[in-house]
């Protein structure tokens, strides 16, 4: 398996898990797996998503968490939601930043909010019992990621919430938000 067929197979599998959960074909930078720096070129490709999408919420990984529930967080994990937040603010929104990105037509625009996913330091719970079968349905489409489904599916149902039951499940995720304006 070359890095180069394994991208092609991961784009087929993310945009497979995007339609289980009915989101929009996804945008890939193809950047070599496990090589993400925070870099300033990076940081202006994702300016120019901002700018082109206009998010009211944009969802990234929290840079600060090097220990995930599986043990050491991935560093392209760490390195992506570091180059988001620094995307966001101070150069999102601010006309100094990516000037270039105005002569090609990407007006600035600001994210209502930004959440944080797998974080350490959560201020916000989302009950998502009722979409919970649907994530596992999308992450099970990583195939390449996923070595042995039976063991995800457990480690999945696993994380039900202290007052779950066998009979009535619960679900939660938590997230870092942060809201601007």
């Amino acid at each position: 398996m070359t890095p180069e067929s394994l991208c092609g197979i991961r784009h087929k599998e993310q945009a497979n898990a995007a339609k289980v959960i009915g989101a929009n074909p996804p945008l890939f930078l193809d950047l070599p797996d496990g090589y993400l720096i925070p870099s300033l070129d990076l940081r202006r490709d994702i300016v120019r998503e901002i700018r082109r999408h206009k998010p009211d919420i944009l969802v990234t990984c929290d840079p600060q968490n090097l220990f995930a529930m599986y043990g050491i967080n991935h560093p392209d994990h760490r390195a992506c939601g570091q180059v988001v937040l620094d995307a966001v603010f101070p150069a999102a929104d601010n006309l100094v930043y990516f000037p270039e990105l105005l002569a090609q037509g990407f007006q600035p625009h600001m994210p209502k909010e930004v959440w944080c996913s797998l974080t350490n330091q959560a201020n916000t719970t989302i009950d998502v019992t009722d979409t919970w079968d649907i994530k596992l349905k999308a992450v099970l489409e990583h195939k390449t990621q996923v070595q042995d489904p039976e063991k995800l599916i457990e480690r999945f149902k696993s994380r039900r919430t202290e007052d779950s039951t066998e009979e009535n499940p619960r679900y939660e995720e938590k997230f870092r938000v942060v809201k601007y304006g």
